[in-house]
């Protein structure tokens, strides 16, 4: 009787050893072919966005040294600006994304944003989007104080007309729609516009007391946040760029680059002066432009800007 228990006993242990043997070798099996399928999914691919850089190189964080890159292009740049008399008339921040050397005159000095303030509003859309409290197909009424015929065509449409979310923001980005920033900013509390500036460490300049101003350098830090996709998803952040490669004025600083180089930019037009930001996507190293003007002749800020933008990029592109 105990040979019996016994051979039962060994017969139990040898069927638990291979039952557990047989689980393990499947989900082995099973956990391979898991990590095959995904491992196998090509990592999605962006034009405008940069997933590899987890932290966006900024020029606070970046030692003297490297500003050593652009020594030569200072005097080229100091040239072209006295040749219109625009020493303090104007604003000039530029950085290579890729080094994180920079080039600055005036680029601390604040100017009145205009139409540059339509970037963050588009964030702050994005951002309720992100949190799913909006979708870019919901549509909204056109009010009768959102109304505003100083910039674009949209107000001709008038009050109670339905536009989608992104047809808003391609009209505010692409023909820097005034009636379609006021329909979009009405959307956004002071927090979540307050949060933008937060977030990419500039003041608000919705609070402050006078009229609002920006510096060259802080606002670069806006397309850096698309860039890098620090604020929003790379997904968001590459419709947002993408909108600001093809607005209507293409005069500025995409007319000292090549055609087939994309420039993801916004502009903003004052009676006294114009700015133009974003970023350059040269071959080898995209980089970072904003140039302001202010006190000066709208014929001659446009010519300067756009003869600002070839000196910088032709020097960069023959460095390469």
């Amino acid at each position: 009787m105990n040979l019996f228990f016994k051979n039962r006993a060994t017969a139990l242990v040898l069927f638990l050893f291979f039952l557990s043997l047989i689980l393990n070798i499947f989900l082995y099996t099973k956990s391979k072919h898991t990590n095959s399928i995904l491992t196998s999914q090509p990592e999605k691919h962006y034009q405008l966005v940069n997933q590899k850089s987890q932290v966006p190189i900024d020029s606070n964080v970046q030692t003297d040294s490297l500003i050593i890159q652009f020594n030569d292009l200072k005097p080229a740049i100091e040239k072209e600006i006295s040749h219109f008399g625009a020493e303090q008339n104007i604003g000039f921040f530029l950085q290579d994304s890729t080094t994180g050397a920079w080039l600055g005159i005036n680029e601390k000095t604040g100017f009145t944003p205009a139409s540059l303030l339509k970037i963050p509003i588009m964030l702050g859309i994005l951002k309720k989007v992100t949190l799913e409290e909006i979708s870019l197909k919901d549509s909204m009424k056109i009010l009768p104080e959102d109304l505003d015929s100083n910039s674009g065509k949209l107000y001709k449409k008038g009050a109670g007309y339905e536009i989608s979310f992104w047809n808003l923001l391609e009209e505010m980005i692409l023909a820097s729609d005034n009636t379609a920033k006021n329909v979009l900013r009405r959307q956004l509390s002071p927090s979540e516009l307050n949060a933008i500036f937060a977030h990419v460490g500039i003041p608000n300049p919705y609070q402050e007391k006078s009229e609002p101003t920006v510096t060259p350098r802080g606002y670069t830090r806006l397309f850096k946040a698309l860039y890098f996709a620090t604020y929003v998803s790379p997904e968001l952040s590459e419709k947002a760029l993408s909108i600001t490669t093809d607005t209507q004025v293409e005069s500025l600083i995409s007319a000292g680059v090549p055609p087939e180089i994309q420039v993801a930019h916004k502009y903003g037009e004052r009676p006294d002066g114009i700015s133009d930001c974003g970023i350059v996507y040269e071959n080898s190293s995209p980089y970072y432009l904003c140039i302001m003007t202010k006190d000066l002749e709208l014929s001659k800020s446009k010519e300067l800007i756009s003869n600002l933008s070839k000196i910088t990029y032709d020097f960069i592109s023959n460095k390469k």
